[in-house]
């Protein structure tokens, strides 16, 4: 077996090549769009690449034929900001085969090696954390769109190659219908009976005001937080724009309290179910089908980073009142399931808020693994929650 670099399309055809053969016989897999895949290592699709590096594997077996993949890559920026530079491994896939698996790893690892990085994360994304991100260990259904879906048998692997379980990520699952509002209302009353309240949705007019009102909730709430990459205005547009044929003005709202940003819902449709069929390839002449299934869809899920709180208004019942919206009569007769993705459990404040919703449940678990590569490197992994 050797590993060969990723470097024209080719050898891109051979990389997305590989999970149709890991997944053959898995009715659960939906593949991701290779395209959005690619896009991950492009600077032009994604600013992480373009201040950051990596390298792309394909491992073949003795006949030739693809039998695993893996990316390497280093963000130079973050890297500034921590303790020590750490590099990341994602989009890894493979046969159940303990040799192939470690030559993928081995490989990764001695290029992050010669390019100085001390330890490595994985599998995880090139970029954003809110998609491709962590091993599938619990909730093995069909995915999200962009979350990651692995086979049960990943993790002995991570784990034989001495990668520590670092931080446990969740999907927490809910019903439109079970959300508890009743106890709310009260709150919603008051707040409003003594300051002035509007929950506005999302209105393509207004999208620079609601991308520099969404970073200032998202930049106060989430900032303390390691690893954590402030949101800019310019990036949450394009994010807009992009998702513009899609995305539902009911499912994006921001609270605000006395003409101040206090909190907002970001969620969008689940498209993955539509996307089955497409085996990964989404051609342009498909797009107005994709559109009108989505239109015309009786029941579909709702996925999204959730709710976030601005700290000056945690007390002021900012979430009661995206709650409320949540539960609001138009939402409920389009979706039902809404999923709460990439939810970090050693973000005790955010778990807790999620369940004081409703009925809530950990619908599946991923775990971030993380390795130390330099002999003077301590692994200290977060707070793990019992699931």
């Amino acid at each position: 077996m050797k590993c060969i670099e990723v470097l024209d399309s080719k050898g891109w055809q051979l990389f997305h090549s590989v999970p149709f053969l890991i997944y053959a016989k898995d009715k659960q897999w939906i593949s991701p769009l290779q395209g959005d895949v690619q896009d991950v290592f492009n600077p032009s699709k994604n600013p992480v690449a373009s201040h950051g590096e990596s390298r792309v594997f394909v491992l073949l077996d003795n006949q030739e034929k693809p039998v695993g993949r893996i990316a390497a890559f280093i963000d130079h920026e973050s890297n500034g900001h921590l303790d020590y530079p750490i590099g990341g491994v994602g989009f890894f896939e493979c046969i159940e085969n303990n040799e192939a698996a470690n030559l993928l790893f081995e490989t990764a690892e001695n290029w992050l090696r010669e390019k100085g990085m001390h330890a490595v994360d994985g599998p995880v994304n090139f970029g954003g954390r809110d998609k491709y991100w962590g091993l599938l260990v619990k909730g093995f259904y069909p995915p999200l769109f962009q979350e990651n879906y692995h086979p049960s048998y990943y993790a002995s692997f991570f784990e034989a190659n001495e990668y520590i379980p670092w931080e446990q990520i969740l999907t927490i699952k809910g019903d439109l219908n079970d959300l508890d509002v009743s106890r709310l209302r009260a709150v919603c009353g008051r707040i409003r009976q003594s300051n002035e309240v509007v929950v506005e949705l999302y209105d393509p007019k207004k999208k620079d005001k609601y991308a520099e009102d969404f970073c200032e909730i998202f930049n106060a709430a989430f900032g303390r937080f390691e690893h954590f990459k402030p949101a800019e205005p310019e990036k949450i547009k394009a994010i807009l724009e992009e998702s513009k044929l899609i995305l539902d003005p009911l499912l994006l709202a921001i609270c605000y309290i006395n003409g101040q940003p206090a909190a907002f819902c970001a969620t969008f449709p689940d498209i993955n179910p539509l996307l089955k069929s497409a085996r990964g390839k989404l051609s342009w002449w498909k797009i107005p089908g994709l559109i009108f299934r989505l239109k015309t869809a009786k029941k579909l899920f709702i996925k999204g980073t959730g709710f976030a709180i601005h700290p000056d208004f945690k007390t002021k019942g900012a979430f009661a009142l995206i709650i409320e919206f949540m539960a609001s009569p138009a939402l409920s007769q389009k979706y039902q399931y809404y999923f709460l993705t990439t939810v970090r459990a050693h973000n005790r404040e955010a778990v807790s808020l999620y369940f004081k919703a409703g009925k809530m449940q950990v619908d599946r678990v991923h775990i971030g693994y993380r390795k130390a590569l330099q002999p003077n490197v301590e692994v200290v992994p977060n707070e793990f929650m019992e699931v």
